[in-house]
């Protein structure tokens, strides 16, 4: 049954049926109640998808991520994902716009999060990478905002979906693969090239509770900053110097390319397993060429693909999104790269 089919059984216009069927304007309650026993008897429901059609809105996105150039161009891997769903609902005028921001500059989050709430997008797809910083200013916006996450969980957020891994079981992953590869007892280091990240911390401490049953097995914790890789080559040479007998590192973001470099470049890679996050070009090209023993991939495109189809169920179809979305962890070695 249609709109029409109700409108002429009950005797009245389209315009009141549809008032009616969306519960706005004013109705005679008559008329409503006559209205509403046709609805009831034939199980009518509304179709929204030839609704959002019929009323062509375009429906603008705010994507707040970092520098798709930044970390190896892995965002740039979620970005492309996110515009591919964009392509594929093109028919519901999705439009994306970039807010993008310099970790971890407070400063710089905030410019982009507040210029993205200003630009009149109608939600959001938000990679929460400054934990706390990003929790605050969700928190502080008037009613409740419509967004999704990806690339991280956040603790204490609203989104109507998280797209991510599980950080603690990808960390503990980790640890269990460098046991494989390096067939020792350690020592081991964990590289975070972020520390407010919670995705990253939670690798961290996944590989540590991996070996937590084991007290003979040392694992140390290098704190860095890739945004001054200087400093971090420096700190990874204090770290050989003090530790000559290491074993392997997990470098829990797409960094590992730039520590496999380092540790080469010493002649320490025969005796110092390396595991590394995410296929970027120059992690793959690593994994080949034998500086990286093995790589865990948490799909970014496929991330960004999900993030934006889960608000298309909630503006378009109103249905609800599927509130978490854990994505698989994908093992990488040399022998089955494609």
């Amino acid at each position: 049954m249609t709109v029409i089919e109700i409108a002429k059984r009950a005797g009245v216009s389209i315009g009141t049926v549809d008032r009616v069927l969306h519960m706005r304007g004013r109705v005679a309650p008559e008329t409503r109640q006559r209205i509403q026993d046709i609805i009831d008897a034939e199980g009518y429901r509304p179709n929204p998808l030839a609704r959002h059609l019929k009323r062509n809105r375009v429906f603008r996105i705010g994507v707040l991520i970092p520098g798709l150039e930044k970390e190896s161009g892995y965002w740039n891997l979620i970005y492309d994902g996110i515009l591919k769903a964009a392509e594929e609902l093109s028919a519901f005028s999705f439009k994306i716009e970039l807010f993008n921001f310099v970790r971890p500059d407070r400063a710089s989050l905030v410019s982009a999060f507040e210029r993205m709430t200003a630009s009149g997008c109608c939600a959001y797809i938000i990679a929460p990478v400054m934990q706390e910083e990003t929790l605050v200013l969700l928190m502080g916006q008037e009613g409740q905002p419509l967004y999704t996450l990806l690339d991280s969980p956040l603790p204490g957020a609203r989104p109507v979906s998280t797209v991510a891994q599980d950080p603690f079981r990808g960390g503990y992953l980790a640890g269990k693969m460098m046991d494989l590869v390096s067939r020792s007892n350690g020592p081991y280091a964990t590289v975070r090239p972020y520390t407010e990240a919670f995705n990253l911390n939670e690798r961290a401490r996944g590989f540590n509770a991996w070996f937590s049953s084991r007290p003979d097995v040392k694992v140390l914790d290098i704190v860095c900053s890739e945004l001054h890789m200087d400093e971090t080559y420096q700190i990874l040479e204090d770290t050989l110097r003090r530790n000559p007998d290491l074993k392997g590192i997990f470098a829990v973001s797409s960094i590992g390319h730039k520590i496999a470099d380092f540790i080469d470049a010493r002649g320490r890679k025969k005796d110092i397993s390396i595991i590394g996050y995410d296929l970027v070009t120059e992690n793959v090209q690593h994994l080949e060429n034998g500086k990286i023993d093995c790589l865990i991939s948490q799909r970014p495109e496929e991330q960004g693909h999900h993030a934006l189809y889960q608000l298309y169920r909630k503006i378009v179809l109103e249905e609800e999104p599927t509130p978490q979305i854990d994505m698989p962890f994908d093992i990488y070695f040399k022998e089955n790269l494609l």
